[in-house]
């Protein structure tokens, strides 16, 4: 966590949340990416991931509710990669709730699919609500959401990113 971005209002930065599959890193299942540019919200997108390995434990499939037909014809994750990766050179910084979980995946995708790419620095968005917010019961994704009423479909990788953007932008202001 980059200290010295958290401090300053951070408005050129991807959201990023990923659901997986198992126990391994590399098994992401799902993606949502917010692109957010001048503090705006600029674009949203998801897409399902075809696993590495390629199978699912019963606790993940209770969480996110992601089963294997669903990604059978998912393309992979180096196919997905492809697809934007060109949208990180352009941004200041990654931003998750609980950043060391999603950047592990990330790297570990990326290492899987033998992929180099050089990435902009992660903000954790569940360690700025815990300093930011100190009174908060916990700082759970679903905790600070209800706290600034943002909409969350909790463990949809999309609507977990939407609230990490939208979290990352009202923090800034505290």
């Amino acid at each position: 966590v980059c200290l010295h971005q958290e401090q300053n209002m951070i408005n050129n930065f991807i959201a990023i949340d990923f659901e997986t599959a198992n126990k391994y890193r590399s098994s992401a299942c799902s993606m949502g990416l917010v692109i957010v540019n001048n503090g705006l919200i600029t674009r949203e997108w998801e897409t399902l991931i075809k696993p590495q390995p390629f199978f699912f434990s019963h606790w993940s499939t209770a969480i996110h509710g992601i089963t294997p037909d669903k990604v059978m014809d998912a393309p992979m994750f180096e196919e997905v990669w492809s697809r934007i990766d060109s949208w990180f050179v352009k941004c200041d910084a990654i931003v998750a709730h609980n950043a060391p979980f999603d950047m592990s995946v990330l790297h570990a995708c990326l290492e899987k699919a033998q992929i180099a790419s050089h990435l902009p620095e992660s903000i954790c968005t569940y360690r700025l609500a815990r300093k930011k917010l100190p009174f908060l019961r916990n700082h759970k994704l679903n905790t600070v959401s209800e706290y600034f009423q943002i909409p969350l479909n909790h463990h949809d990788a999309l609507s977990d990113a939407r609230a990490a953007a939208k979290l990352m932008l009202r923090l800034s202001e505290i």
